[in-house]
């Protein structure tokens, strides 16, 4: 995912502390399925495609598509 923001922009958009961003780019904490949802409208990119690719790969299976 590419996107010209800086980690202080993204969390300033997403009502999170700059902190607090940082802590979900390392995995160090969760993050709520509301964020995932904002962060895909923010960067343009579909829900899916922010999974792990076995998540999609198993969604995929389990819909049969």
């Amino acid at each position: 995912m590419q996107n010209a923001l800086s980690q202080k922009q993204m969390a300033a958009l997403l009502g999170i502390s700059q902190a607090g961003y940082h802590k979900w780019e390392t995995g160090s904490m969760g993050i709520e399925m509301e964020h995932y949802c904002r962060i895909a409208t923010l960067c343009d990119v579909s829900l899916m495609d922010m999974l792990p690719r076995e998540w999609q790969e198993k969604i995929r299976e389990d819909l049969g598509v």
